[in-house]
C-alpha cells in the first residue's frame, strides 16, 4: 500500500523568512513541479492484519489444558468436533459459566501456543517488506488482563519491537488493510464495510463460511494471499498501466466544495468563479455541499444560479457538522464533468485558474492523471462585498495580505517557506503531504477508482485530504504536480483577529486545533496509515512552529 520510495525523507526548508508570494499575473501555466512517474509506481507492499486466538495462537490447546486443570468435571468437546466460533455454544447451558470463566484464569492468553507455522509466517511477511498488524479482539469480560497478556504474547514469540504493531478493537472492520487473516467467521460484520478481504484461517466451525479466502496452513501464506511474484516486494506495478481515456467526454471541470455558515466569504468564493476568464472551449460547473449552514445559503444560491452553472446540496441534520470527507464526496457524486476542482468554502481563484488548467491537461495525454496544486496567498476580505468583485477582479489585489492561523502565522504558504514542496515533490519525498482539500484538482475516475475520500476522519480536523492524496498517488497513480498560473486566495474567517503581514503574532492568542495534534484522532490515524509520515511530519511541525504539539 506504499510506494517505493524513500519512508522518511527531511528535505525541509530551514525556518528562513521569505516574502509572501504573488499572483501569476498571466494567462499561461508554468510547471513548477512534475513528478517522475518512476517515483510514484505503486509498490506490492501490503497491509496484513493477524488475528491472534486460533489463528496466530493455539486457543484450543490453552483451553483444553486450563479447562482440565480448573473444572475436570466438566467433559471436554473436542477441537475436531467444535461447531460455534463461541466456544461456550458448544457446551451444556449447564456448564457456560465455567467454560466461559477459563479465559479469566491468569496466564490463560499470554501462555497459548502459537500454531504451527503461524510465528515464521508472520515475520516472514514483515522481512518481505509487508505492513504486518496483529489485530485482536480483547475478552470484554477480562479486558484489562487479556490485553496485557496479548500483548506479553507477541513479545515473548515475536519479539518487543512487534509490540506497537498490535491493535486490540472489538470491531475489526475499523481497521484498514489488505487482508485480514481470522478464524471468526462474521469479524466482517461491524459499523464500517471492511477494507480488507477476509482470509478464513481454517477451523472447524467455520466450514460454512462461503465466498471468501481460506487459509489452511501458515506455510500457504503467500499462494494464498496471491502468486508469489506479486508478493515479492522488490516489484513494483505502475497503477497507470493499461489506463483508458481520463476525459472521454472532453476537459471540463467541476469546481466542489463543502460549507458551513460564514455567508459573506462564500459570496466572494462564488464571484470569483463567475469572474473567470476562459478563452478555450470548455465548460465548467459549482456544487456546494452544505454542512447545514444556519446562515442564509439559499439566499447565496438564488443571487448566483443565474451567474453560474450551480447546484446546492443541503444535507440532512448532521450529528457533526464537521464532516468534510463525506461532504466532499457527496458532491463529487453529483459531479457532471470528469476533472474535479477541489476547494474549500473561502477560496477565490485565480481569474485564469480554470483556463491554465485547461491548457495544462491538453498538453498531457489523457491517460495519465494528474494532480495539481499551487500556492495559497492567505487574504482578509472582512468589509469587502461580492458585488465588488463581482464588477472587478483587480479586487482581490487590495484585500489585505495577513499572517494566518491556517498558515501557522507564516507570511508564505508554509509548504513552500518551510516544506520545500517543489523539491519534495520532485524527488518522491512524501509528496501527498502538500496536497490539501482545500486546493486539490484530480481526475474523477481516479477518485472512482480509490473509493472516494475515507469517510472515517469526519468529525475530526484535518488529514483526509492527506488520506485521500496518498491513495490517489500510491493506488491511482496520479502524478503531483505543482501549477503556477493555478494560484488561489484564501479568505481568513471574520473575527479571527488576523494580523497583517509584518505585524507582531500575540502567541497567546495561538490556541487552536492545528497546535495540538496529539489530542486529534485523525493525526494517529493518518500517522499509522502511511510510513514515515509521523516522524517526517513531526520533523516538518518543529521547523514550522516549535509549539506544536505531536506526541
Amino acid at each position: 500500500m506504499a510506494p517505493n520510495m524513500p519512508s522518511n525523507p527531511k528535505g525541509l526548508s530551514n525556518d528562513a523568512v521569505l516574502p509572501a508570494a504573488k499572483l501569476q499575473k498571466t494567462d499561461t501555466f508554468s510547471i513548477m513541479a512534475e513528478a517522475k512517474p518512476e517515483h510514484y509506481h505503486s509498490g506490492n507492499k501490503l497491509t496484513i492484519l493477524v488475528d491472534m486466538d486460533n489463528t496466530l495462537c493455539d486457543y484450543e490447546e490453552s483451553f483444553e489444558r486450563t479447562m482440565k486443570a480448573t473444572y475436570p468435571e466438566v467433559a471436554l468437546v473436542p477441537a475436531s468436533k467444535r461447531l460455534n466460533w463461541d466456544i461456550t455454544k458448544d457446551y451444556p447451558a449447564e456448564h457456560r459459566a465455567k467454560v466461559k470463566s477459563v479465559n479469566g484464569v491468569k496466564g490463560f492468553f499470554e501462555n497459548m501456543k502459537a500454531n504451527e507455522g503461524g510465528v515464521d509466517a508472520v515475520k516472514a511477511m514483515a522481512a518481505a517488506g509487508h505492513n504486518v498488524l496483529i489485530v485482536s479482539a480483547p475478552d470484554p469480560d477480562f479486558t484489562a488482563q487479556c490485553s496485557e497478556e496479548k500483548y506479553n504474547w507477541v513479545e515473548a514469540h515475536l519479539g518487543a519491537e512487534w509490540r506497537s504493531r498490535v491493535i486490540l478493537t472489538r470491531d475489526k472492520t475499523t481497521v484498514r488493510g489488505d487482508f485480514l487473516i481470522d478464524d471468526k467467521p462474521t469479524c466482517d460484520a461491524g459499523a464500517l464495510k471492511p477494507e480488507w478481504a477476509h482470509v478464513v484461517y481454517d477451523q472447524t466451525y467455520n466450514k460454512s463460511k462461503e465466498g471468501a479466502m481460506r487459509l489452511a496452513s501458515w506455510s500457504a501464506w503467500k499462494e494464498t494471499l496471491g502468486v508469489k511474484a506479486d508478493l515479492d516486494c522488490t516489484v513494483t506495478r505502475n497503477p497507470r498501466a493499461n489506463m483508458e481515456n481520463l476525459y472521454p467526454n472532453g476537459i471540463n471541470f467541476s469546481c466542489v466544495f463543502p460549507s458551513f455558515n460564514q455567508e459573506s466569504i462564500v459570496k466572494k468564493t462564488l464571484a470569483g468563479l463567475v469572474q473567470q476568464k476562459i478563452k478555450s472551449n470548455f465548460k465548467f460547473e459549482v456544487i456546494i455541499v452544505d454542512n447545514n449552514s444556519t446562515d442564509d445559503i439559499d439566499a447565496i444560491y438564488k443571487k448566483y444560479r443565474t451567474k453560474l452553472d450551480l447546484t446546492l446540496v443541503q444535507r440532512r441534520k448532521l450529528a457533526n457538522t464537521f464532516s468534510v470527507p463525506s461532504a466532499r464526496n457527496m458532491g463529487i457524486q453529483q459531479a457532471k464533468y470528469d476533472y474535479i476542482i477541489g476547494m474549500d468554502s473561502d477560496v477565490i481563484l485565480n481569474e485564469n485558474f480554470l483556463e491554465n488548467m485547461y491548457q495544462f491537461l491538453s498538453s498531457k495525454p489523457n491517460t495519465v492523471p494528474y494532480m495539481v496544486t499551487a500556492e495559497r496567498i492567505f487574504v482578509c476580505t472582512e468589509g469587502c462585498s461580492d458585488d465588488k468583485l463581482l464588477g472587478d477582479y483587480t479586487e482581490t489585489e487590495r484585500y489585505p495580505r495577513i499572517l494566518s492561523k491556517a498558515n501557522y502565522f507564516k507570511p508564505r504558504d508554509n509548504r513552500f517557506s518551510h516544506g520545500n514542496i517543489l523539491g519534495n515533490i520532485e524527488k518522491g519525498w512524501q509528496p501527498w503531504a502538500y496536497f490539501y482539500g482545500m486546493h486539490t484538482a484530480f481526475p474523477k475516475k481516479i477518485w472512482e477508482k480509490i473509493g472516494g475520500y475515507n469517510e472515517v476522519y469526519d468529525g475530526w480536523w484535518g488529514y483526509d485530504d492527506i488520506h485521500f492524496a496518498w491513495e490517489m498517488t500510491v493506488k491511482g497513480g496520479c502524478l503531483p504536480t505543482v501549477l503556477g498560473g493555478t494560484e488561489v486566495f484564501h479568505q481568513e474567517p471574520y473575527g479571527s483577529q488576523w494580523v497583517p503581514l509584518g505585524g507582531v503574532v500575540d502567541k497567546l492568542g495561538t490556541s487552536n486545533p492545528r497546535l495540538n495534534k496529539k489530542d486529534n484522532p485523525n493525526w494517529q490515524r493518518i500517522c499509522d496509515t502511511i510510513d514515515g509520515y509521523a516522524e517526517w511530519k513531526t520533523d516538518y511541525y518543529q521547523k514550522l512552529a516549535g509549539d506544536i504539539v505531536t506526541l
